[in-house]
């Protein structure tokens, strides 16, 4: 097949509303339907577009895939050899950071494939959004140049971008209460009691189902529970979940100082491949490998480890859901692996399993971000922050105006993973130290500090040395010897950390009998 124009095309594709779509609702087969739709949409679509532009389908795939073929570096002479033949219409550059990079053979084969491929997200997505921006290179001297003007035409296009949905309602359409989107198709839904009953769902949730059951088919043994009042404690006496988000730090930063040195398409794409294969390792799939050990090593029987699961993990992202009282150690294996490697944030929410899962996971990220902010607040390069949230209302506002409203604003989160470095910021050490104090108190003595370090340090003191004065225990310390052992100035700091251990101290950090 012909095609006309002579300039290679370096196209970047941009998936939107990417946790929108997967945390539309609170059924987590949707939600690990609605991941794996998005991490295989190129797979799935556009290397079939691709295939049906170039013709004979029975021939290898028309775009080059380096993650799939025995030659996995960038050559410029392989790439010409490639486009100038009828195998090959374009190459994968770099799958990474979110984005997905493609050089096409020309301007008229992009734009064929693009036409074919948004059809296919619309018929297997219903609702998904993938921004495609091209520019056309006069050679291969200069990535970066090229680059930075496909980024630049990028964001004109994502300020002007459509909001527009697939399918409109009119006023006698069925619609789903949550999303308000058309009703499309019934389906058999297995209940928590394990009881089947059919239920009508939307185009898009009837594509996540579908998706799950594809996931489920081949990866069965790696699905644990799907039912979140499955994997409480025990129903009815104790059904905290927590969910864990973790997220790389400075990736952007990183992506630009593995190619600093470099111009040329060749250097700069192998560089970003090899970069983009050790993130990979080191903050999903390497990690993901700790935290299951860990569980197995906890867990005697598989029926346990498998009430907690990974909902997403992909690049520098975890996306974890667990039984509240291993989250604590859950993030502590995470860390310990990840040291020397790089460095991440991670936001823990604290709820109970008939709450909204898509509201939890959005203070999840949120605890996160706080963490992020305040390594850059700090001007840390590489720190691990971690944050956290009990949710216990204020359902459908932001983490800040939550905080304000609960606890006036009284935080000593995020917390530095790590030793004490210096006052502008609590550390897990001071934490470990403070809990080791605190456990030499009666459980009922230290739920009792959270009401007077609410009202003031003043009450807190005097709460504290009462403890004291009537503990048995001669090695548990004053309140002014615990600040200067935690080598705290602030003595709001320090009422701060008492009141948010006292919050989860049932869950993280009281000794087990």
């Amino acid at each position: 097949m012909m095609y006309e124009g002579k300039k290679y095309v370096l196209a970047m594709y941009d998936v939107r509303g990417k946790q929108e779509y997967i945390f539309r609702n609170n059924h987590i087969k949707e939600i690990v339907g609605a991941s794996a739709i998005i991490r295989d949409i190129f797979e799935d679509s556009l290397f079939d577009a691709a295939v049906e532009v170039r013709g004979n389908e029975d021939a290898l795939p028309a775009i080059y895939s380096y993650r799939r073929e025995s030659e996995s570096s960038f050559n410029t002479n392989l790439f010409k050899e490639r486009m100038d033949g009828d195998q090959y219409i374009g190459e994968v550059v770099y799958d990474g950071g979110g984005n997905f990079f493609v050089l096409y053979k020309n301007e008229e084969v992009c734009k064929l494939v693009n036409k074919i491929f948004t059809k296919k997200v619309i018929e297997k997505t219903y609702s998904l959004k993938v921004l495609c921006t091209y520019v056309e290179i006069d050679d291969f001297s200069d990535y970066k140049g090229d680059r930075d003007r496909l980024y630049k035409k990028h964001r004109s296009i994502e300020a002007h971008e459509s909001a527009s949905v697939p399918a409109q309602v009119f006023p006698f359409t069925k619609v789903d209460y949550m999303t308000s989107m058309p009703l499309y198709k019934n389906i058999i839904i297995t209940r928590n009691d394990g009881k089947k009953e059919e239920r009508a769902v939307t185009r898009e949730s009837y594509a996540k189902y579908k998706k799950y059951e594809l996931e489920y088919k081949k990866n069965k043994d790696e699905f644990g529970e799907v039912f979140l009042d499955n994997l409480v404690k025990e129903k009815g006496v104790d059904s905290h979940l927590a969910i864990i988000y973790i997220d790389g730090n400075g990736m952007g930063a990183k992506v630009q100082d593995c190619i600093a040195d470099k111009k040329d398409y060749e250097s700069c794409v192998n560089s970003l491949r090899e970069f983009s294969d050790s993130i990979q390792k080191d903050y999903v799939t390497d990690r993901k490998n700790d935290i299951e050990k860990y569980l197995e090593k906890k867990y005697e029987h598989e029926e346990d480890r498998k009430k907690s699961r990974f909902i997403v993990f992909a690049g520098d992202e975890i996306n974890f859901i667990c039984n509240a009282f291993d989250a604590k150690d859950i993030i502590k294996v995470y860390f310990d692996g990840l040291k020397d490697k790089g460095s991440a944030c991670a936001g823990v929410a604290i709820f109970h399993s008939h709450a909204p899962y898509y509201e939890a996971y959005r203070i999840a990220e949120e605890c996160c971000e706080s963490g992020k902010i305040r390594m850059k607040d700090m001007k840390c390069e590489e720190a691990n922050f971690v944050d956290f949230h009990y949710c216990q209302s204020g359902i459908g506002i932001d983490l800040e105006s939550i905080r304000e409203t609960e606890s006036e604003g009284i935080i000593s989160k995020p917390w530095y993973v790590g030793e004490i470095i210096d006052d502008r910021c609590i550390c897990t050490q001071q934490v470990e130290m403070l809990v080791e104090q605190l456990n030499k108190m009666a459980r009922s003595n230290v739920k009792g500090l959270a009401e007077p370090a609410k009202k003031s340090i003043s009450s807190l003191k005097m709460e504290w040395n009462r403890i004291r004065a009537h503990s048995s225990d001669e090695t548990l310390l004053s309140f002014e010897e615990t600040k200067r052992m935690l080598k705290i100035e602030d003595e709001e700091k320090l009422r701060n950390l008492i009141y948010d251990i006292t919050i989860v101290y049932d869950l993280w950090f009281a000794e087990k009998e």
